[in-house]
């Protein structure tokens, strides 16, 4: 009800242009609430008008597991959406039914690859740059006699995997990869191209293939 009357009060106060404050109104009414209805229909779990998107992404969701979204999170699928281009959709995957992906409050994904058998959680605020590829999984075995059996996404747990944490405020650079088992604390900082296979500490810079140590944010 304070919504409707905000809206009419915006209206009649509006008197030069009327016309374009109902225009503007309305398709940014009809914006979330189809992405709310695209949302729910792939099973993420969210609240209308939580999530901004800019191009559709693709989700991939297994029955039983979790895909939830926080409030004032923007998801860009279009390459026209991130001037650094992007080079495909967003992707979120959940591929077993244990397995959960959660995007905190105030957070941004570029044409990412997140990619879930056990758990990614990702806090608040957290900048993930363009084209990054977070997986809690290996997705195949080393093992040759072991990979030969494996078969498609039902197989998957058969490879190794270990949940990622990534907290509050951190920014994934340019096409960023973070690996299974990994934690990275609130406020660090990876650089572009950069291969995550270990935990970061918070407040620091990390970079590089395999990602090390640069230095400590004052």
């Amino acid at each position: 009800m304070n919504k409707i009357i905000k809206f009419y009060k915006g209206l009649i106060t509006n008197k030069k242009r009327p016309l374009r404050y109902l225009y503007i109104r309305t398709i940014s009414f009809i914006e979330k609430y189809l992405t709310y209805q695209y949302l729910i229909r792939n099973g993420v779990e969210t609240k209308y008008g939580y999530v901004k998107l800019i191009g559709i992404p693709v989700i991939r969701k297994h029955p039983f597991s979790t895909i939830k979204i926080g409030k004032g999170v923007t998801i860009v699928s279009k390459t026209k959406g991130n001037i650094l281009g992007i080079n495909h959709s967003t992707i979120l995957a959940t591929l077993h039914a244990d397995a959960k992906i959660i995007i905190g409050e105030g957070s941004g994904v570029s044409g990412a690859s997140i990619i879930a058998v056990d758990s990614i959680i990702i806090g608040k605020n957290v900048g993930i740059g363009a084209n990054c590829s977070i997986f809690d999984t290996d997705f195949h075995s080393i093992d040759l006699k072991s990979r030969k059996k494996q078969v498609g996404v039902q197989d998957l747990r058969k490879a190794k995997y270990s949940p990622i944490k990534i907290e509050n405020d951190v920014i994934l650079g340019l096409e960023a990869c973070v690996l299974k088992g990994v934690t990275i604390k609130s406020g660090s900082v990876v650089g572009a191209r950069s291969v995550v296979t270990k935990d970061i500490d918070e407040n620091t810079i990390f970079a590089g293939n395999p990602a090390k140590f640069i230095k400590k944010i004052q």
